[in-house]
């Protein structure tokens, strides 16, 4: 069967809805419908899925990734024939897109000023079915995603979308004018912001990009001016400013909710950040 791409403009942004793990057991059907108002991003764990859609048989194997579309016909076109188990995300695009045999580019809903604003595209190209070799990310950025939506407050919201997003990026289709330092160093940026929360070293980025050290600060420099470590540091003080004002958890918590385990250095590099306290900082801009 030939190639389909999904290209979605990322002006507005696609919104993460919701998601979950489902079993099916030797002999069931996945649903079948024609309703559902939010695109599906289906990622296969186990077994073997038989899923089609508008007439078009696809047999789903651990490792691969399928989209369905909103308002069309899906539905299993035999039962399975062994326990499959998948992830299975609803997101909704608000803007334009459009399912092709090729990327498309496709303009934004939302004019775009060029004067003071530019970037060389908005539209993020998405396989319809594609295989990944190396799952494990995926699933653990997807599990942070759930954890997170779970939160039902605002920093977790945020915190999945954000991710979300990240997820979509990783499947994305690769544009040609990116450099491979600016790919590189986008991998690490997700990760991350992703993983903020973690012990991350030189050497835990090295062994996940498999780069030595010294490539992977100087491609994060190059492309966003700045060292992982400097990075790390921003956006978990970022992470810790939103917690201080967004939630009533004590100090010490959200040191260890952004990845320090010692409230006094986490107090140390805040203030030197801030100007100011975790506590002043509360005190002086919670309402």
């Amino acid at each position: 069967m030939e190639d389909k791409y999904i290209s979605i403009s990322c002006i507005p942004l696609p919104t993460f809805i919701q998601g979950g793990y489902a079993f099916f057991d030797e002999g069931e059907n996945h649903p079948n419908r024609n309703d559902l108002q939010y695109f599906v991003l289906m990622i296969i764990v186990k077994g073997q899925l038989f899923i089609a859609e508008d007439g078009h048989q696809y047999t789903l194997n651990p490792g691969d990734i399928f989209i369905l579309l909103p308002h069309h016909h899906h539905y299993s076109w035999k039962p399975v024939e062994q326990s499959t188990e998948y992830y299975w995300l609803h997101f909704s695009v608000a803007g334009k897109w459009t399912q092709e045999n090729k990327p498309v580019d496709v303009s934004s809903k939302v004019d775009i000023p060029t004067l003071h604003y530019f970037t060389p595209t908005v539209t993020l190209y998405l396989k319809k079915n594609r295989h990944i070799t190396d799952e494990v990310p995926a699933f653990k950025l997807i599990n942070r995603i759930f954890k997170n939506s779970a939160k039902q407050n605002n920093v977790g919201f945020w915190q999945a979308q954000q991710q979300f997003i990240d997820l979509l990026q990783i499947f994305q289709e690769k544009t040609k004018n990116e450099s491979t330092s600016t790919q590189l160093a986008e991998r690490i940026e997700r990760f991350l912001r992703d993983h903020f929360d973690e012990k991350i070293t030189n050497a835990t980025l090295s062994r996940e990009f498999h780069v030595h050290p010294n490539s992977i600060a100087l491609s994060m420099k190059k492309t966003f001016g700045m060292t992982p470590t400097t990075f790390l540091t921003k956006y978990r003080l970022e992470e810790a400013a939103k917690h201080l004002l967004t939630t009533d958890e004590p100090i010490n918590q959200i040191a260890r909710n952004v990845g320090y385990n010692n409230i006094y250095y986490f107090s140390t590099i805040f203030k030197q950040h801030y100007a100011m306290t975790p506590t002043a900082y509360r005190e002086k801009f919670k309402h």
